[in-house]
């Protein structure tokens, strides 16, 4: 058989561990390596896998996937959508920029749209301008960033671009744009104005009973939980609905349900026109779900005002779904109005309406293609009913000339393929896109009307896809052996199994006796399937080879065809001793397991007859000695030559008492966290990254001992319910973004189940944003957490250092965690010095000012180095006061970095003079970007008073 690549043969396993570590050793140099990997991107059902394999793409710089990577762009999933355009832009394949205005303005995760943005520049340069000026407007800052940092990188060398950005800055309303355009004036050099001189309009707060009113959501939500619903503004609660905080958006969809009002609903409905607000589309989607008010007046009233395209999509389903004669044909109506995303959105329900079919097909001649996606859709979910089918292929037919995207030739082929039109499946064949090409061979290889040439060329081709559409029974026997894909294989198999009535008995023998010593097991389970034990004696010893297979499902279903055997036990008796004993070692061995197998008298002299000869191999005789052990004692006894030849069972002492886990040693580099009693390594270990077990276990051997772990950090999770019995020399630091007791409680105690722990060392209120959420009701509560023994030292994170100082002087919290770095001096003065007067433990954060650090700076000497990472941390951990530094590697080689800081935490005097000038350079231009970049207008609020600017419909 032709060789494989092991790693594309588990790049098809059935454990997806197995499939996600085959990804990265997938040999790449090989052009079915890169087909495998195509394979895994568009098929594989673990997001992870497809992620990798779009990167390993991109690695490998070939632009005959760009087309399957163009696909991946609509993955459910939104690290594939991420990995795709990475790897487009290493392709530098201009067909993404098609793709990217409208992922600016409906991709709701944030990172991908900043992978986009990110990718679109890198690809078309100047030509993506005008989508970068537009994405100076994103609701999310750092998406904001990635256009700011390519007009930077556009700006340097062209004028022009320079140009275009200043007179969009100057052509706009004070907002995001203009300071953008002025921050980007201060970066080329430019005359440019001050942060303070470039006008921002203020921002504006919808009124709001004052108890509700806080900085801080956890505070927020811990009031709202006390309110009704009756006595909230429902403008705030729609707000809420794309806040960051999880308990507050759940707790403002439980709000707007009790309100059970059609105004509150309406007003939500406006979130599902602004997709990149994270949460707030799919809480609104849920709330329509869920909600208990008459949903009919409330879609005539969504029908009979200016259309907004998310509330008419909803209306449209319930007009077809209540079939609501008026009401349809309101939302026919809308499926011709002027702007595209009205007619999208009322063409989604009317696809489910069989009386709008016509107009529906006819949308298939739209202008913009995000109208004709939802013709495609439906037929892509094939409609029920045959004559919904043929009507849809029809249309499909008739609109091949216009069909442009390899979405919509590939739905003509398939249509071609339902109607019989053979001159179009002919054309297709020869269509540029491969699996356009794929889709009209098949259709002409079912239908029998490939010549002899066209399948011997299609056969031949090094394309799998064209490779598996031609087969037939002949090319498939050979294809079984000599395919170098595995998916191509695997095809050919089933192929023959499906088409096994029409081989001879002699023809399944052979294919099934090749296949049985294929590196798939996949295929080799499929063998056994093929195979008869009562068949040739060359049957019979492939299918005892394939029942002590490595693989259970190929043990499996061996042992099915074995055990269905009726004449079993004379077949190998014959094999064992007959004229033409087998004597192949593992083929014995094999077989005298299944003689065995019902431990019973008359296996029991096969046993002794088998040890008492001569004949047997080392092997096979090693291998009957064990099987002694599955015989009864008392049977045993009654042959003693053989009970002395019995294998030693291995006991466990009974009554042992467990030996008390090792205390791990302390380390020269650990600190004492305050007066807490706790002592740590320098280094906090994170998983937000999702560092491997591995990688955590030989941070773990070099001295690391503390660890951040937050619920989601599964990899975190694994490593430390397996170091339980480590768990007395480690420092586990959890938290709540709660507020309130009961709350605080159910986090720690849903924290301990999750850990299998009986205690956390550290336990944090996350991401403190007002005094209010240090109230004494709070501390109160962690106090008395410690006092049960669930707690041994509590305390807080925040930014706000002048909150955490006052709160120091009001109570005895024993741990703070706060942001410092050298580009973040303030807590130097403002708060260490409070806490360790007070013996508070301190804990830091983004020591390398999210990698800030870490960069070339204006007005930097040219003979000074950049710091490292190391010497971020080392900086924070010179302090006086300061316990450890919290670390978020994002692969093992940062990590392995990172560890330098244990052997020395600190820095040398000298050079914390240069850091702290390097630090006054980065602060100097943070501050600007903040001023100008990231709290310019957008994000949730203002996004939602932007939607809410709209004409209501004129008075009737």
């Amino acid at each position: 058989m032709t060789p494989w690549d092991p790693a594309t043969v588990r790049l098809f396993d059935e454990a997806v561990e197995v499939r996600r570590d085959a990804v990265d050793a997938v040999d790449m140099s090989a052009l079915p390596g890169r087909y495998a990997l195509r394979q895994a991107l568009l098929a594989d059902e673990d997001a992870e896998v497809r992620a990798s394999a779009a990167r390993r793409l991109g690695e490998a710089r070939d632009r005959r996937f760009t087309s399957a990577l163009i696909e991946a762009l609509g993955d459910p999933m939104p690290s594939v959508r991420d990995r795709a355009w990475r790897a487009l832009a290493r392709l530098g394949a201009r067909e993404l920029v098609p793709h990217t205005d409208q992922a600016s303005r409906e991709e709701p995760v944030w990172w991908v749209r900043r992978a986009a943005v990110r990718a679109a520049a890198s690809v078309a340069g100047s030509g993506a301008l005008e989508l970068l000026l537009r994405t100076l407007e994103d609701p999310f800052w750092r998406v904001r960033n990635a256009a700011v940092q390519a007009l930077v990188w556009l700006g340097e060398g062209d004028a022009e671009v320079r140009q275009r950005v200043r007179a969009a800055g100057a052509g706009q309303a004070p907002g995001a744009v203009r300071a953008a355009a002025a921050y980007l004036e201060g970066v080329w050099g430019t005359d440019a104005p001050s942060p303070g001189s470039v006008a921002l309009p203020e921002p504006t707060q919808p009124p709001i009973e004052d108890g509700l009113e806080d900085e801080d959501p956890a505070v927020v939500t811990a009031r709202l939980e006390r309110m009704p619903a009756s006595e909230i503004p429902p403008v705030k609660l729609v707000e809420w609905l794309g806040n960051p905080h999880e308990a507050l958006r759940s707790l403002a969809r439980r709000r707007l349900l009790e309100r059970r009002d059609p105004e509150a609903i309406r007003l939500a409905m406006r979130w599902l026109d602004e997709p990149r607000v994270p949460h707030a589309a799919a809480e609104v989607s849920s709330l329509l779900g869920r909600m208990d008010l008459e949903e009919l007046p409330l879609a005539a009233r969504i029908l009979g005002e200016p259309p907004r395209p998310g509330a008419v999509a909803w209306a449209s389903w319930v007009a077809v779904r209540r079939d609501q004669g008026e009401l349809l044909e309101r939302v026919r109506a809308l499926a011709r109005h002027e702007e595209p995303a009205v007619r999208r959105a009322a063409l989604s329900g009317l696809v489910h309406e069989p009386a709008s079919r016509e107009q529906v097909l006819a949308a298939l001649g739209d202008p913009d293609a995000s109208v004709r996606e939802e013709v495609l859709a439906a037929w892509e979910r094939r409609p029920p009913a045959p004559s919904a089918i043929m009507a849809f292929a029809r249309a499909l037919v008739a609109f091949a000339p216009r069909a442009r995207s390899v979405r919509e030739r590939r739905a003509v082929v398939e249509a071609a393929g339902v109607v019989g039109d053979e001159a179009l499946l002919v054309r297709a064949s020869a269509d540029e896109e491969v699996s356009v090409r794929a889709v009209a061979l098949s259709e002409r290889a079912v239908r029998g009307s490939l010549s002899p040439e066209e399948r011997l060329e299609a056969l031949a081709h090094e394309d799998p896809w064209i490779r598996t559409a031609v087969l037939d029974v002949p090319s498939a026997r050979n294809a079984c052996e000599s395919d170098p894909d595995p998916s191509v294989r695997r095809a050919a198999l089933e192929l023959l199994v499906s088409q096994s009535a029409r081989l001879s008995e002699e023809e399944t023998r052979g294919v099934a006796l090749a296949v049985s010593r294929s590196p798939d097991p996949w295929m080799r389970a499929r063998a056994a399937e093929l195979l008869r034990a009562e068949g040739t004696r060359e049957e019979l010893e492939a299918l005892l080879r394939l029942s002590m297979d490595s693989a259970p499902m190929v043990r499996a279903a061996t042992a099915t065809v074995l055990e269905a055997c009726d004449t079993l036990d004379a077949l190998l008796t014959e094999l064992l001793r007959g004229d033409a004993r087998v004597g192949d070692a593992d083929v014995r061995a094999s077989a005298y397991t299944w003689l065995l197998r019902g431990a019973d008298a008359e296996a029991f002299e096969h046993l002794c007859a088998a040890l008492r000869g001569s004949t047997e191999p080392e092997r096979v005789v090693a291998h009957l000695e064990a099987m002694t052990l599955v015989f009864p004692d008392d049977v045993i006894a009654t042959a003693p030559d053989i009970e002395r030849r019995r294998p030693v069972r291995t006991r466990k002492e009974q009554g042992a008492s467990k030996r008390a886990p090792p205390q791990a040693p302390m380390r020269p580099s650990w600190r004492p966290l305050g007066n807490t009693g706790l002592s740590l390594s320098p280094l906090v270990l994170s998983g937000a990254n999702g560092l491997s077990p591995a990688s955590l276990t030989e941070a773990h051997e070099a001295g690391v001992n503390a660890f951040f772990w937050e619920p989601d950090y599964a990899p975190l999770t694994r490593f430390l319910r397996s170091s339980r019995s480590r768990r007395p020399g480690m420092v586990l630091v959890g938290g709540t973004y709660h507020s309130g007791p009961e709350a605080i409680r159910r986090d720690v105690e849903s924290a301990l189940r999750q850990l299998r722990t009986d205690w956390l060392d550290v336990f944090l209120l996350y991401w403190v944003r007002s005094p209010h959420r240090l109230n004494p009701e709070d501390f109160e509560a962690l106090e008395r957490l410690r006092a049960e023994g669930k707690l041994r030292a509590f305390g807080f994170s925040t930014h706000l250092r002048d909150v955490a100082r006052e709160a120091l002087r009001e109570r005895p919290w024993p741990v703070v965690m706060t942001r410092h770095s050298a580009a973040h001096p303030g807590a130097e003065a403002a708060l260490f010095p409070e806490a360790l007067a007070r013996g508070t433990g301190v804990l830091t954060f983004t020591a390398t000012c999210y990698g800030r650090l870490l960069q070339p700076t204006p007005g930097m000497p040219a003979d000074s180095a950049l710091p490292s990472a190391v010497d971020c941390y080392r900086y924070s951990l010179s302090q006086p006061g300061v316990s450890a530094c919290l670390s978020a590697p994002r692969s093992h080689r940062e990590l392995m970095q990172n560890l330098e800081v244990l052997a020395r935490p600190w820095m040398v005097p000298e050079a914390l003079e240069a850091m702290r000038a390097h630090g006054a350079r980065v602060r100097a231009r943070n501050q600007r970007f903040n001023t100008l970049i990231r709290q310019a207008p957008g994000g949730t609020r203002d996004t939602l008073l932007a939607l809410l600017e709209e004409d209501e419909p004129p008075p009737t």
